[in-house]
Formats: C-alpha cells, sequence, structure tokens
C-alpha cells in the first residue's frame, strides 16, 4: 500500500506543477505543500509487475485543508481504489499552517466528481490497552526534500507492525493517517497497536517518539479477508 502514496505523491506534484501551485513556484513566495491527513480505500490489489493508473484533482477547500482527490485504476482502466488527502499550506519560515487564500493563483476545484469528499476527522482511539509492537529509527533514506519523512513511509512504518502471516490471509481495505508532528532524522519512534472492541478487522496504530513522548502520527485500518 506504501507505494501507492509514491504514485500518489508523483501525480499531485505533476499536477500541482501544471497548475502554477508546484514546488517550484511555491518556493518563490516561501510556502510549501504538507500532507495532514490521508485516507486509501481498497476495492482490489494489482498484482507485482501490473500497471495501475492515477487520477487526480483538486476536490476543494475545508477549512485550513486544500482537499484533493485520486482515482485508482487498473491498466483495463477497471476503477480499484481512492485516496482523499487533505493538505495544509505551510510557510517554510515559520512553519506554521497558512490560509489558502495566501496561494498565489486560485485553483480550480471539481467537488463531488464521484461522490461527495469523505471529510477526513480526528482519529479517535479506543479505551484499549496498547501494545508496543515496533520501534524505528529515523533514518537519511527515511526523509525527503523538505528534511522531512516521506510520507510513503509512515504506510510503510505501518505494514511493518503486522507479522507476514497476517498478509497471507488478509488485506488492509481502508486506511486512514493523520500526521501530527514532524518526525526528524535520528529520532526513535515507537509504534503501539490498539485492538477494536467492535470489530476484529479494525485496529489503530500510534507512533510515539520516544524521547518527548510525542504523539507523531495516529492511524486507523481495516483488513479484509483474501
Amino acid at each position: 500500500m506504501h507505494s501507492l502514496i509514491n504514485y500518489m505523491q508523483e501525480t499531485s506534484s505533476i499536477h500541482a506543477e501544471l497548475l502554477g501551485a508546484g514546488y517550484e513556484e511555491l518556493k518563490k513566495h516561501n510556502l510549501f505543500w504538507v500532507v495532514s491527513r490521508l485516507k486509501i480505500n481498497m476495492k482490489k490489489y494489482v498484482n507485482w509487475n501490473d500497471e495501475v493508473i492515477v487520477e487526480t484533482w483538486p476536490s476543494g477547500v475545508d477549512k485550513m485543508f486544500f482537499t484533493r482527490s485520486f482515482r485508482i485504476y487498473d491498466r483495463e482502466e477497471n476503477h480499484i481504489g481512492d485516496i482523499n488527502a487533505a493538505y495544509l499550506l505551510v510557510a517554510e519560515d515559520s512553519m506554521f499552517p497558512q490560509r489558502i487564500s495566501k496561494l498565489p493563483i486560485d485553483i480550480p476545484a471539481i467537488e463531488n466528481r464521484f461522490e461527495p469528499y469523505e471529510r477526513l476527522e480526528k482519529i479517535k482511539f479506543p479505551k484499549d490497552d496498547k501494545v508496543l509492537v515496533a520501534k524505528k529509527k529515523v533514518r537519511y533514506n527515511d526523509i525527503d526534500l523538505n528534511l522531512h519523512v516521506n510520507n510513503a513511509k509512515y504506510i510503510e512504518w505501518v505494514e511493518d507492525c503486522f507479522p507476514l502471516e497476517i498478509y497471507k490471509d488478509m488485506r488492509i481495505e481502508t486506511l486512514q493517517l493523520n500526521f501530527i508532528k514532524e518526525a526528524k532524522c535520528g529520532e526513535k519512534i515507537f509504534f503501539y497497536k490498539y485492538n477494536d472492541l467492535e470489530d476484529e478487522n479494525t485496529c489503530y496504530i500510534e507512533g510515539i517518539e520516544k524521547q518527548s513522548e510525542s504523539q507523531i502520527f495516529q492511524c486507523k485500518l481495516t483488513f479484509n479477508k483474501l
């Protein structure tokens, strides 16, 4: 699933450049985009070495968030999944989120193109004892151009919180990840798992920075049997 986020990032980057709101243009205005929340819904997975088609469009503004939708197809153009993402526009000097009106251009949005945009809310964790399932030290290869951990790495870390046996019988059907705080190179991240008390196929992963005990991200996953 983390590969889909790489495709998402590449597709959105190309489209943002075409719209005049890409990395180089925003840098002139001391601004850059960060993904704050994202949700993946997969109806079907493709096989190794199969082609996928990723389509994207701006889907609107939700308070401080600029929203973007993605639709995923297989090589026969069958619809196999969707990604909804909420971006923040951040000032490079202060690292504070800015209102979308700070953009140097107006970006046209296509709202409710196939269905109403699914608003990405805060993730509420169940009242369940958490279990430490993994530890990770952030390395150089985890970071991107802005010296932040690449978004796809968070998904990869979450996927690695589960044993191989799980993936022999099940696949991740939905995954929502909310980024809370920036993870930095050299930090140690502890990963805790919570079980859903009402649905055995749903669980939660929380990333905590060891030294500060700060929450780095929240994640909610639903598995589906093969």
